[in-house]
């Protein structure tokens, strides 16, 4: 569902917290990162080059999150200002107590950032940060004509508006930690016919708040007991006639038998007048190279005013959890096989997220998936070359899509009930030395129903190549491209849903910048310089070629 990419001024961000990165003396980086190539905000990572397999694979410890912090985008050399703490055997990652961030790009894209995390010893730590970023001007308007969606040579007045602001706040103890967070997120989407007109424009504007509990064991005795407690309230209003609250728990508990069996249990969900709970008990076993998990999910959803599919009430189901990985080289080459299901609870948070064009008309929304398997292969050739390889396989019912009111000019409506057998495979490749760093990423996906598959193209393609000089001058460029996609709108009539085609695009960047010292960078950058009719839905056409140019300063 992380189809869009991010547009103007989000790269240039990028570009200003990847960058800072670079500003070591000397310079030598904290941290390795990898960046996801998803279109979305991705994690900073403090691991090697990568992880061989997933975490729910080789480690009894589940990796939650407990901060509220995001890093814009994730590169190879990147200093993060997101405050983390992990377990006390692991260490500290030490960070800048001030980050800050400005930047502006051609068409009118402005964007800063702020991080304020003083240093308060070893058992506290507490972060502020503020987060902001626009687009405001002119975007290609596109027509529809025998199924395709056509640029028709006029551009529109779009405007882009993205805030978030927040504070988190931690007490480590000898074998505990505790984390408290609260944080505001805000967005506005406008698109009208001329400036400072309303008749015929799209428009969305909607407020995100969260506040989080959490308490874990920390203890890195392999046969202590585990405990990782987290509560969280969210609320959510688009300032229009929707407004959506949860309250989500989550407990995980685990105890180990003679160092190679261990048993946990975890439970808990998301609740308001509709939610999903479940019970997740797991056993695995671990020896040598071999790492085996055998579990079950008991979930039950519930709720006559969500859409699942059903008539009303609520639903109980039990799902698999198992998986065996082998590591069939040291250090090399792992061999995985996982089998699996469970509810995913789309709130309508969630929706906007994914679409933030959709009408008012949306309620919750519960897909199941009874059955899924992958089976891949992960592995890496002395910490410089890594490799990825895997297939997917899985049924869900009640899907998730959306469809355009009238042939893509109008917001969108949840299109739900479908079921499909979903095919997806992906192929990633990594390099990374000192001075250089390259990537290249491919990925397919496939659906039984073509309802569900509307505006997912079948292929996507990543790569960037990045290179230093002296960790003084870094030059980076990248490329994304995807093949063309389909949509569905009303017809002229309003009466019956036409399929559109949505064309494929590229999307080339290219971004020079250069540290002056370890504590201020400067960076220009050039995004869509292909100057392609980016849509991730259809009739919602992303800005053309844009310069940006910006200065950081880390103390």
């Amino acid at each position: 569902m992380k189809m869009r990419r991010t547009i103007t001024a989000v790269s240039v961000l990028a570009l200003a917290a990847v960058m800072t990165g670079h500003a070591q003396n000397g310079i030598n980086s904290t941290v390795e990162v990898e960046r996801d190539y998803q279109g979305s905000v991705a994690r900073a990572v403090k691991s090697r080059l990568y992880a061989p397999v997933d975490d729910s694979l080789l480690n009894f410890k589940l990796n939650f999150d407990y901060t509220t912090f995001y890093s814009p985008y994730k590169d190879l050399y990147e200093f993060s200002p997101i405050m983390t703490v992990g377990p006390a055997s692991e260490g500290r990652v030490v960070y800048p107590w001030l980050y800050a961030r400005l930047a502006a790009a051609f068409p009118l894209a402005p964007s800063a950032d702020l991080y304020v995390m003083p240093r308060l010893g070893e058992k506290f730590s507490f972060g502020m940060y503020f987060n902001h970023d626009s687009f405001w001007g002119r975007v290609p308007q596109v027509s529809f004509l025998r199924g395709n969606s056509i640029y028709n040579g006029q551009k529109i007045y779009g405007g882009r508006m993205k805030n978030r602001a927040g504070a988190d706040f931690g007490f480590r103890w000898g074998k505990g930690e505790l984390r408290l967070g609260a944080s505001y997120s805000g967005s506005m989407y406008a698109l009208a016919p001329a400036e400072g007109t309303y008749p015929g424009s799209k428009f969305n504007v909607y407020d995100h708040l969260k506040a989080t509990l959490a308490v874990r064991s920390t203890n890195p005795d392999p046969n202590a007991f585990y405990y990782d407690v987290n509560f969280g309230y969210r609320y959510f209003n688009n300032r229009m006639n929707i407004m959506d609250q949860l309250v989500d728990a989550d407990v995980s508990l685990g105890a180990t038998i003679k160092s190679e069996h261990k048993v946990y249990l975890r439970l808990g969900g998301s609740f308001s007048d509709y939610g999903v709970w479940r019970i997740s008990p797991m056993y695995r076993w671990e020896r040598d190279r071999w790492r085996i998990n055998a579990g079950v999910t008991f979930s039950s959803a519930y709720g006559s005013n969500m859409n699942d599919g059903m008539s009303g009430g609520s639903r109980f189901l039990a799902y698999p959890d198992a998986s065996v990985s082998f590591e069939a080289a040291r250090n090399a080459l792992w061999l995985y096989l996982k089998v699996y299901g469970d509810n995913e609870l789309n709130t309508l948070y969630d929706l906007f997220a994914v679409n933030p064009w959709m009408d008012n008309t949306g309620t919750p929304h519960l897909s199941s998936t009874p059955i899924a398997a992958e089976l891949g292969l992960k592995g890496q050739v002395r910490d410089r070359f890594s490799y990825s390889l895997g297939a997917n396989y899985s049924y869900v019912s009640n899907m998730l899509s959306f469809m355009s009111q009238q042939q893509g000019q109008y917001l969108y409506q949840i299109l739900a009930g479908g079921e499909s057998h979903v095919f997806t495979a992906s192929g990633v490749l990594r390099w990374k030395s000192l001075d250089f760093f390259a990537l290249a990423e491919v990925n397919y996906r496939g659906f039984s129903n073509p309802d569900a598959a509307l505006m997912m193209p079948a292929f996507d393609v990543n790569a960037v190549l990045e290179y230093n000089l002296r960790q003084r001058l870094f030059i980076r460029a990248d490329c994304y491209f995807r093949t063309s996609a389909t949509g569905k709108g009303m017809g002229t009539d309003n009466s019956y849903p036409v399929t559109y085609r949505v064309p494929a695009f590229v999307d080339v960047g290219l971004r020079i910048s250069y540290a002056f010292n370890t504590r201020v960078m400067a960076f220009i950058e050039g995004n869509n310089l292909a100057n392609s009719r980016i849509q991730y839905f259809l009739g919602y056409v992303d800005p053309g070629i844009n310069i940006g140019a910006g200065i950081c300063l880390k103390l």
